[in-house]
């Protein structure tokens, strides 16, 4: 199985000094920030309104939509990228939510290669030895370059054994998706324990005033 990045526990040492900033709290209508002290690496904002979920800051932008209080949508455990990319409303214009991957590139070409040329097949050795020449001298940079060297490839015989290789999801999830992923689960179990306890044993919580709430609107 392909193991996603970045990892839970990569994302939580990365945000092991984030404090919580409440800019405002009010029924569906939440603003939060997380962020570390004196700096704005890696900080996000959390904004909430009836049947919306919006992440921003350092690492993209993504908006959510399901339910009415989208925190509910995202209580539990781990992440589910693929039922939480169908709820997406809006992408970070950076980059999106997708983006082409050479290791599934690679993952498909090879498992098509064993497909087309089985054990014992003749010649099967020498048509792995082309291929692979051909993948060190043309590493493609998008979906389009990629499915276009395997449909265009032939061994020496003649034959293209990727002609059906359009067929295959050439993409994966960004970097910044996952990441921003993980931070909204984290955000609302902290929130959550916030609300219950009024108090974060592992977190500062700072309430910015009325004031602060409208210079920050």
């Amino acid at each position: 199985m392909r193991t996603r990045t970045p990892s839970e526990s990569q994302f939580l040492r990365e945000t092991k000094d984030h404090e919580l900033i409440v800019l405002a709290d009010d029924g569906q209508n939440r603003h939060l920030t997380f962020k570390q002290p004196s700096t704005s690496n890696r900080y996000f904002n959390i904004t909430t309104w009836p049947g919306y979920l919006c992440i921003s800051g350092d690492m993209g932008c993504y908006v959510f939509s399901r339910l009415a209080d989208m925190f509910e949508f995202f209580r539990g455990e781990g992440i589910n990228l693929s039922y939480w990319a169908e709820k997406l409303q809006a992408h970070d214009r950076g980059g999106g939510h997708r983006e082409f991957s050479e290791e599934l590139f690679r993952h498909h070409i090879v498992s098509d290669f064993r497909a087309a040329y089985p054990q014992g097949k003749e010649r099967r050795l020498e048509h792995w030895a082309e291929l692979r020449e051909m993948l060190e001298w043309e590493t493609p940079y998008s979906t389009e370059s990629a499915i276009t060297a395997a449909m265009t490839w032939r061994d020496a015989a003649g034959e293209q054994p990727f002609s059906d290789f359009y067929e295959h999801r050439l993409e994966d999830y960004t970097h910044h998706f996952v990441w921003c992923c993980h931070a909204i689960r984290w955000a609302v179990e902290q929130y959550d324990e916030y609300k219950a306890s009024q108090r974060f044993p592992a977190l500062t919580v700072l309430h910015a005033q009325p004031r602060k709430i409208a210079e920050a609107a």
